[in-house]
């Protein structure tokens, strides 16, 4: 019996994932450990995200996250933010984005072991537990249901992806016993190992896979070539982010009353305006 041929889409995606994967080959003449990081987030960026993401959001290159309450995370390696609020910095090859405007991010990596993704789960659960609360709710009512409970505002998916790495299931034993003690919400939405397949997390009622881990949730590790990664990914990203929305920014919840300057004199109202009525 002849196998059915591939949708164009997973025709196309094949071809992307074979090009993913010799550019990253040729990446390892770069020497400098920043280099070769840099050539693998850009790939990631340049050749699948900017042309598969949903244009509710945007994808970009290495940057920080800030929080009102102070926090402020490490170098992340792709921010998926709300296309509609600029950053607070924003240069070619670096940003700092406050936490509201984020919708995602992922961790990108050469191999991914054990130590590599304990370390990217605890990056991701500290940057998922920053508060969002500097809104205008303009979309009060609004509610995004993830996580088994309602948000106001879309929580902060993460992701970890990477080109190669152990074998699926000894990473699908590791992220089981680091999310075992975090609430749903902290932990890692998904892992993607283009040369090895992918993990995600299972329904508890019906045990499909599920874009986010609900309470009760189960994980699969599924095996898959390259040619057969990026779909799922691709899906799972649309789930995530085609619905994505955020109530305006209230900047000045970022600006503390110290740096307004002082001031140097007043004025009384003027003698036409006319007193507001008690």
């Amino acid at each position: 019996m002849t196998k059915p041929a591939p949708s164009a889409l997973a025709a196309i995606l094949a071809s992307v994932a074979d090009k993913m994967l010799a550019d990253f080959k040729a990446s390892g003449i770069a020497k400098h450990r920043g280099s070769k990081g840099t050539v693998r987030e850009s790939q990631l960026l340049t050749n699948f995200l900017r042309k598969y993401l949903p244009r509710t959001v945007i994808a970009e290159h290495s940057g920080e996250v800030i929080a009102t309450n102070g926090e402020v995370s490490g170098q992340c390696d792709i921010l998926i933010m709300d296309p509609e609020t600029p950053p607070f910095w924003d240069e070619e090859d670096y940003r700092i984005v406050p936490v509201e405007c984020l919708y995602g991010v992922i961790e990108v990596k050469s191999f991914l072991d054990s130590e590599e993704l304990r370390s990217a789960c605890q990056k991701i659960a500290r940057l998922k537990a920053f508060p969002k609360t500097a809104y205008h709710w303009n979309k009060i009512g609004q509610t995004r249901w993830a996580y088994g409970k309602p948000w106001m505002y879309v929580p902060t998916a993460g992701m970890i992806f990477a080109y190669d790495g152990l074998s699926i299931e000894t990473l699908g034993e590791v992220l089981h016993e680091v999310s075992k003690d975090l609430p749903p919400e902290l932990r890692v939405d998904s892992v993607w190992v283009l040369n090895k397949g992918f993990i995600n997390w299972t329904n508890p009622k019906n045990h499909n896979i599920d874009p986010c881990p609900e309470p009760g949730a189960g994980i699969v590790a599924i095996e898959a070539k390259p040619q057969e990664v990026l779909m799922p990914l691709a899906a799972h990203l649309n789930n995530h982010f085609v619905t994505a929305w955020a109530s305006a920014l209230k900047i000045t919840d970022y600006m503390p009353d110290d740096t307004w300057g002082r001031c140097a004199r007043a004025w009384p109202p003027t003698a036409t305006d006319s007193a507001p009525e008690s």
